[in-house]
């Protein structure tokens, strides 16, 4: 997120999380959502429940009638980026009480992708229903669910539709490697790599880029120069490149062969990118996109490579 005013951090991406522990029975959050249709899992304790930040007065009731004593609170955005900014100011929690620090944990994943690490649609009932804000859970995604599985701390980069040469049906200017530094919306920041060191990077791009023609050469090229900015940014990550998940077929083998060829440019100096494959299925989430129980599957493949990997 953008802390430049350190007393209101802002923030876009699907699964960025504010986490803390409170002393007391209640607690507000105070937060701004620039479109008043975000969508938020809140956890305290073992309770979850969601609610959408659409309150012009920003501030929103998460608990009262809670026993006094210490409580932990993770709040996590669920929508993604063109939902607009949300703009933390703050808790309010009994009067006399404090806040305690959370516990961070010292693994850490980035996951960068699009619509599939977003969690587009994931909530849909069928593939013939279209994505609404309600049908997005980026807490139930594959990168969700598997970083929560290897007790790992979980950052998302990604934005549906976005690709690396080219974004759904063939746009040039929407690429993550032209997008990939932004913070947040409209705001010239750009993110200071390092602050935040992940020991794993998991890249899961290509389904939008095939999506109109593609030159495989250019694509590979564009791939590979992001892969050297990844690893500029993260000397000591391991970095993972996904292939899929796909529905079987021509366009399945081609975004296969294509991470294949990325990963094997770097088998001489950089023993540290690695490729792996998701199974293929037909989708059922809204438009096509994979569904909770599908994200859950892929967590479950990735999750045992990942394990092995890091050795966690």
């Amino acid at each position: 997120c953008d802390q430049s005013d350190k007393t209101k951090p802002e923030f876009m991406y699907s699964g960025c999380a504010i986490r803390t522990v409170f002393k007391g029975t209640s607690v507000e959050v105070v937060m701004k959502d620039d479109s008043l249709r975000n969508l938020f899992t809140v956890i305290i304790d073992d309770s979850l429940f969601v609610f959408t930040a659409n309150r012009a007065d920003s501030t929103y009731l998460l608990a009262d009638s809670l026993q006094n004593k210490q409580h932990t609170l993770d709040i996590i955005r669920r929508t993604e980026w063109h939902g607009g900014n949300t703009t933390f100011l703050g808790l309010r929690i009994d009067k006399g009480k404090k806040l305690y620090k959370p516990v961070i944990g010292d693994r850490r994943i980035e996951f960068i992708g699009n619509s599939y690490t977003c969690g587009y649609g994931n909530e849909g009932k069928s593939r013939e229903e279209n994505f609404t804000y309600e049908t997005e859970n980026n807490y139930l995604t594959y990168g969700a669910l598997t970083a929560r599985a290897l007790n790992a701390e979980y950052q998302a980069v990604c934005r549906s539709g976005i690709g690396i040469v080219q974004g759904y049906g063939g746009g040039r200017d929407f690429t993550m490697p032209a997008l990939y530094d932004e913070v947040t919306i409209n705001n010239p920041v750009t993110w200071d790599y390092s602050l935040n060191q992940p020991q794993l990077v998991v890249i899961d791009l290509g389904a939008n880029d095939l999506s109109a023609p593609l030159d495989s050469a250019e694509f590979v090229n564009a791939y590979v120069n992001f892969l050297k900015r990844i690893r500029t940014n993260y000397p000591s990550a391991e970095i993972v490149c996904i292939a899929g998940p796909s529905t079987p077929g021509k366009e399945w083998q081609t975004w296969r062969n294509y991470i294949h060829a990325v990963v094997d440019l770097f088998d001489n100096n950089d023993q540290a990118i690695k490729y792996f494959e998701c199974s293929t299925f037909e989708p059922n989430g809204s438009d096509w996109h994979p569904n909770v129980a599908e994200h859950q599957k892929m967590a479950d493949e990735l999750t045992p490579f990942l394990k092995e990997l890091m050795n966690w």
